[in-house]
């Protein structure tokens, strides 16, 4: 039953605007008020990078229209939250306003650490975090520069290599005795500091900035703790990031660093909830504070915060398969693929990478053989499989996460973990172990339940259909389905991933349809099915078919009925998700029993369109290359896609 509750969201980062797509995806009669001092619409973080490199230009960073709190019906308030009254569940704001809620979120995110040198304010001294940092770097460096970068951590990595190959002087200073230490361990640091040197960077490990010379005119330089002088006319602070908690503690929620939270992003005080960059956990491994601090660990608390408060969340998806009920720590959503090419290693991680500190006698790392690896790792714990790191690429990395996520215990086979010849897909599915958990879902009665109370809506198949086909009859041509609720940001991999060697068109296709071989820039787009012999075959048995002017005769089992609704093509939605499958309710219907009940997606972002496989059994191919589901491939005119082994369409364009 669709209660009209109240709920305030402090924050817009992509934890915050998840949770608020997911609460109205779920409850169309929410009343939903997002707070925040900052009316920029979401942008993809993982991507600034390429915005520095000057790869993509400032639009395609934008995830959501700046329509977005419109279309959504949310009440947005460009203001900043001050003080929370738990007992009477209002939130203070710094205009005055108050603004009460039935469950509050809080996705404020972090900031960015400053050094606190002298010095640390002047000019050209700047921090990496929002586009406006990218911007003063760019403004900046209009011509070759001397840069300065402090930090250990990947955004540090990631501008140094950038700035490096753009043609500035790069020295990089790292406080740490190693490179990304929630992540990397020493022997990966290693190799990609000796690769970062050998570029041409000056690398200098164990060193950090006591002062920053100039005034304010004019950045100089900077003095180290080694009492190095380094001439400079920027220095960028990549140091790490502190959550936002100043106001949350004075209202009396517990904090630590972050605000802690358990796995259903319950904070310590009633109907309040946290996620993203300002949470805080507790590794069951380690016992240690755990931070968000990724993209997909961020987008995934923002969704299962709305689906807890919603009453929701699906906690039997997260429960870790070794564990008891009482004792699971349901956190297996949080275990993201990453996923990075640095200096020129394609580094692949997933779980626990590095050993707790007090040398527990239970762990244990597998390493790869040097011969044929240039280094991969397997982390055990007590013979469970808790994490694996590679700069060999992602070898196996959704096999890696699957076992990560449901505690597979995979001593009889941890020699072979890295051999070449060891498909441990294939063994994992011997062992009847599920597959792995790439996004936080509500609960299946709860699935069931909104099935039966939300509103059905009526929407044609045959929408784009050519003038040149005739009329598919009364009664073919309308199904009753579900309105979508779609995420396209389940996956734990943050990179769009392009395959390649994709072969040439060579079966026909027909005339009414213009081809482009340019991006999709603007215009529609359409699955069209290829009318291969099998399907002519399969249509040409039923009486169905004389409407299309073929010969018939009977029908083959229930393939048929999906086939005539959308042969001559489907429509791709540029604000919703298009689902492929078997499901009644899904965009694009191939009712079949080879097909997933949803197969593959089909999402439209900054002009493009991306096709990911839904961990189908049965694979999902373009240009009969089958597609990984940890990756998203860029759809292209003429592309073929191909739903496992029964449908092939083509991906078309329209143009305006």
């Amino acid at each position: 039953m669709l209660e009209r509750r109240s709920y305030v969201i402090i924050g817009n980062g992509i934890a915050g605007i998840t949770a608020a797509e997911t609460l109205r995806a779920e409850n169309p009669l929410a009343e939903i008020t997002l707070v925040a001092d900052n009316a920029e619409p979401v942008y993809y973080r993982p991507v600034l990078k390429d915005f520095l490199a000057g790869r993509v230009g400032q639009e395609s960073l934008y995830m959501r229209p700046r329509t977005f709190y419109a279309d959504n019906n949310v009440r947005f308030l460009l203001d900043r939250a001050v003080g929370i009254h738990t007992g009477s569940h209002i939130v203070q704001l710094q205009s005055g306003r108050r603004v009460g809620y039935d469950r509050l979120l809080l996705a404020a995110g972090a900031r960015s650490r400053r050094l606190s040198c002298p010095g640390a304010n002047l000019p050209n001294v700047v921090v990496l975090r929002t586009i406006i940092d990218y911007q003063n770097i760019l403004n900046v460096l209009k011509m070759p520069r001397r840069v300065v970068i402090c930090g250990s951590g990947p955004l540090a990595l990631e501008t140094a290599e950038v700035l490096h190959a753009s043609g500035h002087s790069v020295t990089h200073l790292l406080r740490k005795p190693r490179l990304w230490q929630q992540v990397l361990d020493r022997t990966a640091s290693e190799l990609i500091v000796r690769q970062e040197q050998r570029e041409g960077i000056d690398v200098r490990v164990g060193e950090e900035i006591v002062e920053i010379v100039g005034d304010n005119r004019q950045l100089v330089g900077v003095i180290t703790n080694r009492g190095s002088r380094i001439l400079c006319d920027l220095v960028i602070m990549a140091i790490g990031i502190e959550p936002v908690t100043g106001f949350i503690k004075e209202s009396g929620i517990a904090c630590g660093l972050g605000v802690r939270v358990d796995e259903y992003m319950h904070t310590s005080v009633p109907d309040v909830y946290a996620a993203g960059d300002i949470t805080e956990m507790i590794n069951p491994l380690t016992g240690a504070p755990i931070y968000a601090g990724q993209w997909y660990s961020a987008l995934q608390q923002g969704r299962a915060a709305a689906y807890s408060m919603l009453g929701m969340l699906g906690a039997n998806q997260l429960l870790r398969a070794n564990e008891s009920k009482a004792t699971a720590s349901k956190r297996a959503y949080l275990h993201p693929i990453i996923k990075a090419r640095i200096f020129g290693f394609d580094l692949a991680a997933v779980g626990l990478t590095n050993p707790p500190a007090n040398n527990d006698p239970g762990c244990q790392q597998i390493t790869a053989d040097t011969r044929t690896h240039i280094y991969s790792k397997a982390l055990l714990k007590n013979g469970v499989l808790v994490g694996m790191l590679s700069l060999d690429g992602d070898r196996d990395i959704v096999a890696f996460k699957r076992a990560v996520d449901h505690a597979v215990n995979v001593t009889p086979v941890a020699s072979r973990l890295f051999q070449t010849d060891f498909k441990f897909n294939n063994w994992l599915d011997a062992q009847k172990v599920p597959t792995p958990v790439l996004a936080v879902s509500k609960a299946r009665e709860q699935n069931e339940q909104m099935q039966q109370t939300q509103p059905r809506m009526l929407k044609s198949q045959f929408v784009g259909v050519s003038p040149s086909l005739p009329d598919p009859g009364e009664g073919s041509g309308q199904v009753i389905r579900m309105r979508a609720n779609g995420d396209p940001y389940t996956m734990p991999i943050v990179a769009l991933n392009t395959l390649t060697q994709a072969r040439e068109e060579t079966k026909p296709f027909p005339s009414h349809v213009t081809v482009s071989k340019e991006p999709v820039t603007s215009g529609e787009a359409y699955l069209v099915p290829m009318l291969s012999p099998e399907i002519i075959d399969v249509l040409q048995k039923h009486p169905a078919a004389a409407r299309y002017h073929l010969s018939l005769t009977q029908e083959p089992e229930n393939l048929l009925p999906s086939l005539l609704r959308n042969w001559t093509g489907t429509p791709l939605s540029q604000s919703e998700v298009t689902y492929i499958g078997r499901e009644p309710e899904v965009q694009v219907l191939v009712n079949h029993n080879s097909i997933s009940r949803r197969h593959a997606q089909i999402t439209y972002h900054n002009g493009k369109y991306f096709l990911r496989d839904l961990d189908s059994k049965n694979g999902t191919y373009v240009n009969d290359i089958q597609l990984d589901p940890s990756e998203t491939y860029i759809l292209k005119p003429g592309d073929q896609v191909r739903i496992g082994k029964i449908i092939t369409y083509r991906f078309q364009t329209h143009l305006v």
